[in-house]
């Protein structure tokens, strides 16, 4: 029939009816289709977030550069003297932490804690061991109270992120800590009593992880306190 005659009202229903047969029909490949793509982005690492479509992306900075730099100053076998010095000279403003920015001088202790940790630790060994290995290190760079609770903060950054298994263990690494002479006791009970200290420079943090953290590293300040005790009766 000539396409320019007008249909009849059977041919207007034929017609209706194929068409939503070929809508029906395309509306399941098309959703495989979008579920493949999706899969795809997120094996390539390129889907944040649940994928919700009113959801804000964000998209991490890199790495602070002030860690490589002071990666290769540490691998130059400078003294932890000569390494405290440079870490102070690196500084903490304006650091970037997991991705975020810490704007100003907020927390700039905690950044170069931070470099500092990220330099040394979690490098394929046991952290306990890593710890004791870079004791004169780590000593030389927490000379007063503000760099050692920095430095503890840190620590617990590297805990909850990236060795969660250390958090049930923690009361071992902050006996380590102690006994590497890194930081005093009293900065143990001050970074106990901040349970939320970390959420300032952490855009991830949890206070269930935050709680964790301390009910191990409990144990480490109630066997510091009883060794306390001993001594005074000794004396």
């Amino acid at each position: 029939r000539n396409p320019c005659d007008p249909m009849s009202a059977a041919e207007k229903r034929e017609r209706e009816r194929e068409k939503a047969a070929r809508k029906a029909k395309g509306s399941g490949p098309r959703e495989e289709n979008d579920r493949d793509e999706k899969d795809k982005e997120a094996e390539e690492g390129l889907e944040f977030g649940d994928g919700s479509d009113d959801e804000e992306v964000e998209f991490a900075l890199p790495d602070d550069e002030r860690i490589a730099k002071l990666t290769e100053f540490i691998a130059a076998k400078h003294t932890p003297e000569e390494c405290a010095a440079e870490l102070e000279k690196l500084g903490g403003q304006d650091a970037i932490v997991c991705g975020a920015m810490l704007t100003g001088r907020s927390g700039e202790d905690f950044a170069k804690a931070h470099f500092l940790i990220s330099a040394t630790l979690d490098k394929g060994g046991k952290l306990t061991e890593e710890i004791v290995a870079n004791k004169a290190l780590f000593k030389a760079c927490c000379p007063n109270p503000a760099a050692q609770l920095g430095f503890l903060t840190a620590m617990e950054l590297l805990i909850v992120k990236d060795k969660r298994n250390g958090m049930k263990v923690f009361d071992k690494v902050c006996k380590t800590i102690w006994e590497s002479d890194i930081v005093e006791d009293d900065m143990f009970k001050v970074w106990h009593a901040k349970e939320t200290v970390l959420q300032a420079f952490y855009n991830e943090f949890k206070l269930g992880d935050a709680i964790k953290v301390r009910e191990s590293g409990l144990k480490f300040l109630e066997w510091l306190e009883a060794s306390e005790e001993e001594e005074e009766e000794d004396a």
